[in-house]
């Protein structure tokens, strides 16, 4: 049965990312999240689903390690964000932006399609908007 919530990590693709982090060393995981970001970021055309919840994850976890105030409430937040947060510094800060950003975007987005699809396009982006204000966007 999958896992279909609106939250960033209410999905299956982002627990399966989330899973994968939980597996790797401390200095990896922020590589893992820069990858995920960047890969959407730099995306010229339709982005599939999957990669979009996992940089929706990637996005919430750099918000997360930086004010983990943020992501009260959620459910699934991996323990390592208190216990062994990534670094984060202004230029992860803003890859994250430019990913929430990306997935706000209707067109060429297969995860704002499903979300608008089932009239949950609102509550989706309701969270998204929050993640951009806790990096500060």
């Amino acid at each position: 049965m999958g896992a279909s919530g609106a939250g960033p990590f209410e999905n299956d693709d982002a627990l399966d990312f989330l899973d994968e982090l939980e597996e790797s060393e401390p200095d990896v995981r922020r590589k893992r999240v820069e990858s995920a970001l960047d890969s959407v970021v730099r995306a010229s055309g339709y982005i599939e689903a999957p990669a979009m919840s996992q940089a929706v994850a990637a996005a919430v976890l750099v918000a997360a390690c930086d004010d983990l105030e943020s992501v009260v409430g959620e459910r699934n937040v991996p323990w390592w964000v208190d216990d062994e947060p990534i670094d984060v510094d202004e230029e992860l800060e803003e890859l994250a932006t430019q990913a929430l950003h990306r997935a706000l975007q209707s067109e060429d987005n297969e995860l704002w399609e499903l979300w608008a699809d089932g009239d949950g396009g609102e509550r989706f982006a309701t969270k998204l908007t929050h993640y951009l204000d806790a990096l500060g966007d």
